[in-house]
């Protein structure tokens, strides 16, 4: 199924008819034959707004966000699958990850059915980003952003940091008299968190974004978390991707900030990470279900990834 939407308020006009749901206090709840849980609008001022989502589906939806007459003023925030449930690999889970886009870029978001959705969705006037910056402009991605001079789509990995603001701001019930002013000081939070991530990236050229390039560059990544413990081979992404090898890896790094190999390498620590902490599964069986046959480039990795040797990080998490 697919629906088309602009900005927050079109998005919930049109799930409010797509779905049969009724909008009240600003709150979507989900009627029962389409799926259970709500989408929350948070009006924040003039530059600024909040959309909170935790919802599963009964039927896949794709959503088509269409570039608005303003588009070049907006910027979105996305912060997907925040909150996850305890599952066995990451093939299963949803990536947590953000992704910031211009309001005059075309992209399409597919939700899958019978997963459980944990987004915060903040757009901002470019002024008002421009402000919490100081209008410092040095970086050239932040240059990029608050310029508004040429469509853009960056996606990064959920920080611990962000996930942890995450789970408050989903728990919070702050005093009706200060709702707007917690969640607005929450929201620029998350944002600056992000930020600190954005900032960790090399600067690399930016090159034209289509609808078409982007479905092809979030493909691959999803062909890459389908088993962590065998690498793809690029011949078969170049041919997922109907386009040449140099252009596919510009622009596989130019939206996650990485290269293909070490975006791989990143998930497949990431994936380490949880095994031991949540399944409490020894280090050398996480190395070995993860595809690594010596033990010690799987802690030299891990390290390197994680800033801690694996042994230390399964006694620390044990406490």
């Amino acid at each position: 199924m697919k629906t088309k939407s602009s900005d927050t308020d079109g998005l919930m006009a049109s799930l409010e008819k797509f779905t049969g749901g009724k909008i009240s206090d600003s709150v979507l709840e989900l009627p029962e034959v389409f799926g259970k849980g709500y989408l929350k609008n948070l009006d924040l001022g003039p530059r600024m707004n909040m959309m909170v989502q935790q919802y599963v589906l009964k039927k896949d939806i794709t959503i088509k966000k269409n570039n608005t007459k303003n588009g070049k003023d907006l910027i979105t925030f996305s912060f997907r699958n925040l909150l996850q449930p305890e599952e066995q690999s990451l093939a299963t889970r949803l990536l947590p990850s953000v992704q910031v886009s211009s309001g005059d870029l075309d992209f399409e978001v597919f939700t899958p059915a019978g997963k459980m959705m944990n987004t915060i969705i903040i757009t901002v006037h470019l002024d008002l980003l421009k402000d919490l910056l100081n209008n410092k402009e040095e970086n050239k991605l932040l240059q990029k952003i608050i310029s508004g001079d040429q469509p853009y789509l960056y996606d990064q990995l959920v920080s611990p940091d962000i996930q942890a603001l995450a789970a408050k701001l989903f728990a919070a019930s702050p005093p009706e008299q200060l709702n707007d002013f917690y969640f607005k000081m929450k929201g620029q939070e998350m944002i600056y968190f992000f930020l600190i991530e954005l900032l960790k990236r090399q600067s690399v050229n930016d090159y034209p974004l289509n609808v078409t390039d982007v479905k092809a560059m979030y493909a691959i990544r999803d062909r890459l978390m389908v088993d962590l413990s065998v690498q793809p081979k690029l011949s078969e992404l170049v041919l997922m991707a109907n386009m040449s090898e140099s252009k596919m890896k510009r622009m596989f790094k130019q939206i996650f900030g990485n290269s293909i190999y070490h975006y791989y390498q990143t998930l497949r620590m990431n994936e380490a990470s949880y095994l031991i902490r949540e399944d409490g599964i020894t280090v050398s069986e996480a190395g070995y279900r993860l595809g690594f046959s010596n033990l010690s480039h799987f802690t030299r990795l891990f390290e390197k990834h994680m800033g801690i040797k694996p042994k230390k990080y399964s006694t620390l998490v044990k406490l």
